[in-house]
């Protein structure tokens, strides 16, 4: 079957109308010119209605333009990015440079004094007079810091121990020949600080405190002539609470001590360490 040549009295099929979708910003993105049958008055009221009611969509993007360029502007470039990076690290550099110059000496002082300290001190002292001088300075200090202590000699311990303040104030009360119930005003008393002796062995000594010096002496002045005191059964004997040093010294010297009375020489002892003898008129002293 042939198909045949259409005519032109045929009916033809209408043609499907173009889909015609406004989107919202078709307006301001697509620039197309719409046939109108308005009349030349209509469209320019149309036109400055249109301009009157809404912002220049053309002004607008243009200004977000220039916006835009201002920031980019602003942004740092790749040149500026490395200026930066590579201050850091020279900044890093001589931070690490310190700390490493830092531990190097640190290190050098410490191999100095581990050199040192291998050493073996020297047997004498460089200057023997300099440190003899020194070491009586210091002894001589700390003696004037005992010049209110007494150091009673022979009071027997007690178990339980005895109340040093009441037993000594009741003897220093005798010896000044007051009240026995008489006040002594002192710090504190206590027992030397040594082991307990053992059974037999003489009592520890006990060193008292006194609150006023005048006391102290008074005592001392007192018990000069007297070596012992009997207390209670007990013989007593004072004595200045003097350093270890020194009283090593008064023990080189004890042969002096010794044939002086064998030739009826008086002497006296000295504060912290002097040996004074009275012969033919004049005073003679060991320092």
């Amino acid at each position: 079957m042939v198909r045949g040549k259409r005519t032109s009295t045929d009916p033809k099929t209408p043609a499907r109308p173009l889909r015609t979708s406004e989107r919202f910003l078709d307006g301001y993105l697509l620039h197309t010119s719409r046939p109108t049958t308005c009349s030349p008055s209509a469209t320019k009221m149309a036109d400055a209605a249109s301009s009157s009611s809404g912002p220049d969509p053309t002004a607008a993007i243009a200004r977000l333009e220039v916006r835009l360029e201002s920031i980019l502007a602003g942004m740092p470039t790749k040149a500026d990015l490395a200026d930066m990076l590579s201050d850091l690290h020279a900044s890093v550099r001589r931070d690490v440079e310190e700390v490493r110059g830092e531990v190097t000496d640190l290190g050098n002082r410490v191999s100095r004094l581990e050199l040192a300290a291998a050493e073996m001190p020297p047997s004498t002292p460089t200057n023997p007079e300099a440190y003899s001088e020194l070491r009586r300075l210091v002894d001589d200090v700390d003696n004037r810091g005992r010049r209110n202590k007494l150091r009673i000699r022979g009071l027997k311990e007690l178990d339980p121990p005895e109340q040093l303040e009441e037993v000594l104030s009741r003897f220093f009360n005798t010896v000044l020949g007051r009240d026995p119930a008489s006040t002594i005003e002192m710090h504190r008393a206590q027992r030397a600080l040594r082991p307990k002796p053992q059974e037999g062995d003489p009592p520890c000594d006990i060193v008292c405190c006194f609150v006023s010096y005048r006391l102290k002496e008074q005592l001392l002045k007192l018990t000069r002539n007297a070596r012992a005191w009997e207390f209670e059964g007990q013989s007593l004997e004072l004595y200045h609470d003097l350093t270890p040093f020194t009283l090593a010294a008064c023990r080189h010297l004890r042969p002096i001590t010794q044939a002086l009375p064998t030739r009826h020489i008086p002497y006296r002892w000295g504060f912290p360490l002097a040996h004074t003898v009275l012969m033919d008129g004049a005073m003679h002293s060991i320092h």
